[in-house]
């Protein structure tokens, strides 16, 4: 029996419609160009040049500039003028003499309190000396304490130190930028330094002594300020401006009292006299008046002031003195005649003179002894 065939199943066919380009043709896209590897190569050549020409061009830039000579003293006047000891002090050729170090007692003036700005820097001169030695001459402003400003020119010599960057020169000072100043302290034995305090031990004095001097090594450029400010005592400001690597100077500081001082040591002379007159002795103990008489005194005698001296002080080689002035002291006794027997009253003013040392203990008591 045969098997009826199946059917095949029906397909359809879907027309796509053309489109129609209006007559526009579309490019051909333009094929790549592919580079050889000579090109390739070439490129990198050259772009390799640029960059070393660029780079040889940026050396010399700064082999002239920031690591040229006076590059290098510019940067070091830069960190000078911002109070930055510890990068100053570490640049090659900053030597501080014999023993001295940052933190021992001989580098007061090299603290940052101690230190002047500087601004307005400008190199002003190069001079090749030969052998990699160069002098720079620089200018600039430094501004102190107390509004003290001046203006300074330094002449800095360095030597060439090779390349330790291979290509970046490096330089040093042959002439280490430090000078000496010598601080010498009249009628006390402290002062002040720009802000900070230049104390006897600094100064190798003791507490009392009425003069000091000590050496203390500068950065050159430095406007050190010394004053004198106490509770008792002012000193006049003195600037003085060390410009010369190698210099020596010398600055005086002189106390002198001031308004509190007299009129403590015024008031402390008045009440002594005041104390003296409360004696009941012809003679007061300790006291610059007294009355000689050849009678019998009858009753006490009674003293008073009335009239103080003029007080005045002035320094001596080792310490405060009054000036010599005179008073006047009054003294009312009743007094029997070893002649006759009689009985008379004394009543008279008795005239003085004070001739004392005033001794300014360090904190700050006033004692008076005779001179």
């Amino acid at each position: 029996m045969e098997e009826p065939e199946t059917p095949a199943p029906a397909t359809s066919e879907v027309e796509t419609p053309e489109v129609e380009t209006s007559g526009v043709d579309t490019p051909a896209p333009e094929p790549r160009e592919s580079l050889t590897r000579q090109q390739i190569l070439t490129r990198a050549g050259l772009a390799a040049g640029v960059a070393t020409l660029l780079f040889a061009v940026v050396v010399i830039i700064l082999n002239l500039t920031v690591f040229s000579p006076s590059g290098f003293v510019t940067t070091y006047l830069q960190t000078l003028g911002q109070r930055d000891v510890s990068d100053a002090l570490d640049m090659p050729g900053v030597d501080l003499p014999g023993q001295v170090t940052k933190d021992s007692a001989a580098a007061a003036l090299l603290r940052p309190n101690s230190l002047a700005l500087i601004d307005d820097i400008r190199t002003t001169d190069d001079v090749d000396l030969g052998g990699g030695v160069h002098r720079i001459t620089a200018s600039y402003r430094l501004e102190g304490a107390e509004s003290e400003s001046q203006r300074g020119v330094s002449q800095f010599t360095v030597t060439d130190n090779g390349a330790p960057f291979l290509v970046f020169r490096s330089w040093r000072f042959s002439v280490s930028p430090v000078a000496m100043l010598a601080v010498q302290v009249a009628n006390g034995a402290s002062a002040t330094v720009g802000t900070a305090p230049l104390t006897p031990q600094e100064l190798g004095a003791d507490e009392a002594a009425f003069t000091a001097r000590a050496e203390f090594p500068v950065l050159v450029p430095g406007l050190v300020v010394l004053s004198h400010k106490s509770h008792y005592l002012t000193g006049i400001v003195v600037p003085t401006l060390l410009e010369t690597p190698g210099g020596t100077r010398t600055a005086t500081v002189a106390a002198a009292p001031n308004t509190a001082f007299l009129g403590a040591v015024t008031t402390s002379i008045h009440s002594f006299l005041d104390a003296c007159a409360t004696s009941t002795s012809l003679f007061p103990p300790g006291c610059p008046f007294s009355k000689r008489i050849s009678d019998r005194i009858v009753g006490t005698p009674v003293w008073n002031i009335t009239a103080y001296p003029p007080i005045g002080i002035l320094s001596a080689s080792d310490g405060w003195v009054l000036t010599q002035s005179g008073g006047m002291a009054h003294i009312k006794v009743d007094v029997r005649s070893l002649y006759d027997g009689s009985v008379t009253t004394l009543d008279e003013d008795v005239p003085f003179q004070i001739d004392y040392r005033v001794n300014l203990a360090p904190d700050g008591r006033i004692s008076f002894s005779p001179r």
